[in-house]
């Protein structure tokens, strides 16, 4: 199965935070043996993201999506998925009502935009938040999988390791591991034409090699 990231969020593209999602949804599909074959950051614009969607669903069997599911006007990536897929976005009523209740629950007033949260894709499964207001989304649709999760990771990474992993065990059945070798005293490209006779002709293992401070990977 063939994998990709989406990261949506302008703040990741400026550089002001760092994509640490990206990094753990990869060890968590290796772990599962899917493979990751793109990482891609696209900023707060839906013109954009819907593009990227489309381009990703062309290439890509599952596709994750992280951020951009808040309630303000830039989180748009429930919009650009479903105009990706050509879905609607319709209210649901229990997601809404779980929204008010957090609100309710903290004292804090919950302003209109926040409802936006509880609009989900058609036929799409909702992924319950237990650490905030924004659901998950997960959407089986002509042989895709696309799954929507929040951004912060205090969020994705229970949602994923609660709701999603144990869907993704049903679709996969192998696993991606890897080793590293540490080489000192030898240059990277030294190693490398030691190791040409395997390095190039499989494909598994593959074998590559990474320049490092005083010592070379592989």
């Amino acid at each position: 199965m063939r994998s990709e990231i989406i990261a949506v969020g302008t703040e990741l593209l400026l550089g002001n935070i760092v994509n640490t999602n990206a990094r753990y949804l990869s060890q968590q599909l290796a772990d599962l043996g899917i493979d990751v074959y793109y990482h891609m950051v696209v900023g707060d614009n839906m013109q954009r993201l819907t593009d990227t969607v489309k381009k990703s669903l062309e290439r890509s069997d599952l596709i994750i999506t992280c951020g951009g599911l808040g309630p303000t006007e830039d989180d748009l990536t429930k919009e650009g998925v479903s105009e990706a897929l050509g879905l609607k976005l319709l209210p649901d009523e229990e997601c809404i009502k779980k929204i008010k209740r957090i609100f309710a629950l903290s004292g804090r007033p919950m302003t209109e935009n926040n409802i936006k949260q509880g609009y989900i894709p058609e036929g799409a499964v909702i992924l319950e938040n237990d650490n905030g207001t924004a659901p998950g989304v997960l959407i089986e649709n002509k042989g895709k999988i696309v799954i929507m999760l929040p951004g912060p990771p205090k969020e994705l990474y229970p949602m994923f390791e609660n709701k999603v992993l144990p869907y993704l065990r049903t679709k996969a059945n192998s696993t991606i591991r890897s080793k590293m070798l540490r080489v000192t005293g030898v240059g990277e490209s030294a190693v490398e034409d030691m190791l040409k006779d395997i390095i190039g002709s499989q494909t598994n293992p593959t074998i590559a090699p990474y320049a490092k401070e005083g010592e070379v990977h592989l």
